[in-house]
C-alpha cells in the first residue's frame, strides 16, 4: 500500500461502500416509519410484536393483523394511531395529552352531555381529568379497526351483525345498551326488517358473550342456532384488571374461588387460618363453571385475566377491542367506530348514553350507574384500595405485563 495510486483506490472504494451502508438505513427508515394522525389510538401487531408478547400460561399469541395486506391497512393508517408496545406509562402518556393537544372533556360535561344534572356535592365529588389521563391516557384505545375492511369484504352485505364480548364485568352490556341506541345496520335491517330480533346489533356473540372464544365453533348459545360466528364482528371489551378483580369480588357470576371475610380480591393466602382453609397452598385458584361440563380451572383470579384475554388475542379472525374506561369517556367515538367497522352508520342528532347500571336482573343488583362510574374508576386511589400489600405484589408479578403494554393500562404501585 506504498503506492499512492494503490491507497486512492482503497479509499474511494471503502468511500463508495460508506455510501451504500447511508443509503441502505435510509430505505430502511423510510419503509418502517409510519407518522401518526391525532385521531383515535389503534394498534397494528406485528409478528415480532406478539414474539414479545408470550401470554399466561405459556400461550403464545398469533399475529392479530396482517401487516403485509397494504391494501386493507390503507384507510386505516390514515384515520389512527399505529401504536408500538412502548411502556405506557402514566407520566408518558401525561406529557403526549400535552404535547397533541386532545384531551379528555370535562367530566361534568360529559354528565351534561348524557343528561344527568349534579347538585353542588356530587360535582364536588368529580375527580380531575389529569387523574383520568394519568390512569387511561388522554384518547381511547381501540385495537383492531385496520380489520374492518377486512370483515366488510369477508361478510356478504346484509348478513353482517354487531355483538359485544368479555370476561364478567367489563362492561359489555354498557357497550350493547349504547350500540342499540346509537347505531343501525341499513343493509341488514333492509333485508330482515327493523323488529328488535332483526337487527343487526345482538346482545353477544353466537358462542356466548362471556364464554372463552375457542368456543366459537364449538358450541351455539340457544337463540343463534343457523347463523354463521364468521359474520358476527365481536366487539371485546377489556377491563383494567386491577378495578376488575375488585369488580368480581361484588359480581362473581359463575367464577367460584376461596372467599375470606374482610379479604378480596385474594390472590393469595395472608394468614394461616386462610392458608388452612386453602388446602396449604398459598395461591388461591379459581375456577369458572360455564356449564356443569365445560370448567376452566386458573391459578389465580388473575390468571383467569391473563388467560380470557390471551387467548382472545391469539386468534386471527377480524375483531375489535375496546376498553371499559373508554365508554366512559369517549363514549361517542368508541361506539361510532365500532359501529362503522360493522357496516353500520349512527343515527342522526345526538348522541344517546346510558345513564342507568347497563346490567339487569337480580345477579347484577349494586351494579354502577354512569355517574358512579366516572366517579369510582376516575379516582385514582379506588384503584388499589382494596388489594393488600401481599395480593397487590403477586398480582404485579403474575398479571401479564404485554397485555397491560397492548390495553395501555399502567403499572399499579401504591
Amino acid at each position: 500500500l506504498d503506492n499512492s495510486y494503490e491507497r486512492r483506490v482503497l479509499l474511494t472504494f471503502l468511500g463508495f461502500l460508506s455510501c451504500i451502508v447511508v443509503l441502505e438505513i435510509v430505505a430502511l427508515e423510510s419503509f418502517y416509519f409510519v407518522a401518526p394522525s391525532n385521531d383515535i389510538s389503534s394498534l397494528a401487531v406485528t409478528n415480532e410484536m406478539y414474539k414479545m408478547a408470550e401470554m399466561g400460561s405459556n400461550r403464545n399469541i398469533d399475529p392479530a393483523i396482517n401487516l403485509q395486506d397494504q391494501e386493507n391497512n390503507h384507510a386505516a393508517k390514515d384515520e389512527v394511531n399505529i401504536i408500538s408496545l412502548d411502556d405506557p406509562s402514566a407520566s408518558s402518556r401525561k406529557d403526549d395529552a400535552k404535547t397533541n393537544g386532545t384531551s379528555i372533556r370535562p367530566l361534568e360535561q360529559i354528565l351534561k352531555s348524557a343528561g344527568v344534572t349534579l347538585t353542588d356535592d356530587e360535582k364536588k365529588q368529580l375527580p380531575s381529568v389529569e387523574g383520568v389521563e394519568r390512569l387511561y391516557g388522554n384518547k381511547p384505545i381501540i385495537l383492531g379497526l385496520e380489520q374492518c375492511e377486512i370483515f366488510q369484504r369477508k361478510v356478504p352485505v346484509g348478513e353482517e351483525f354487531i355483538s359485544p364480548a368479555g370476561m364478567f364485568n367489563t362492561g359489555t352490556n354498557l357497550l350493547e345498551q349504547m350500540l342499540r341506541k346509537n347505531c343501525f345496520l341499513p343493509e341488514h335491517e333492509a333485508k330482515y326488517g327493523k323488529l328488535p330480533k332483526d337487527k343487526g346489533v345482538k346482545y353477544q356473540v353466537p358462542w356466548g358473550k362471556h364464554s372463552p372464544v375457542s368456543w366459537k365453533y364449538e358450541h351455539t348459545a340457544p337463540g343463534f342456532e343457523g347463523l354463521d360466528a364468521d359474520y358476527f364482528l365481536a366487539a371485546l371489551v377489556v377491563k383494567d384488571p386491577f378495578t376488575w378483580m375488585d369488580s368480581m369480588c361484588r359480581h362473581k357470576y359463575a367464577a367460584n374461588w376461596n372467599h375470606f371475610n374482610n379479604h378480596c380480591p385474594n390472590l393469595v393466602t395472608i394468614n394461616d387460618m386462610e392458608k388452612k382453609r386453602n388446602n396449604g397452598e398459598d395461591v388461591i385458584s379459581l375456577k369458572v363453571h360455564y356449564r356443569d361440563t365445560q370448567i376452566t380451572q386458573h391459578t389465580s383470579m388473575a390468571h383467569l385475566w391473563n388467560d380470557y384475554y390471551g387467548d382472545w388475542m391469539g386468534t386471527d379472525f377480524p375483531k375489535l377491542v375496546v376498553r371499559f374506561e373508554d365508554l366512559l369517556f369517549h363514549a361517542e367515538e368508541v361506539v361510532t367506530k365500532v359501529c362503522e367497522c360493522g357496516r353500520g352508520e349512527m343515527h342522526k342528532g345526538p348522541f344517546r348514553y346510558e345513564i342507568s347500571s347497563a346490567k339487569r336482573g337480580k345477579a347484577h343488583e349494586g351494579a354502577n350507574g354512569l355517574l358512579t362510574s366516572i366517579v369510582k374508576y376516575a379516582t385514582e386511589s379506588n384503584r388499589l384500595k382494596s388489594f393488600t400489600e401481599q395480593d397487590l405484589d403477586y398480582a404485579r408479578k403474575n398479571i401479564n405485563a404485554e397485555l397491560m403494554k397492548l390495553f395501555h393500562y399502567s403499572e399499579a404501585t401504591f
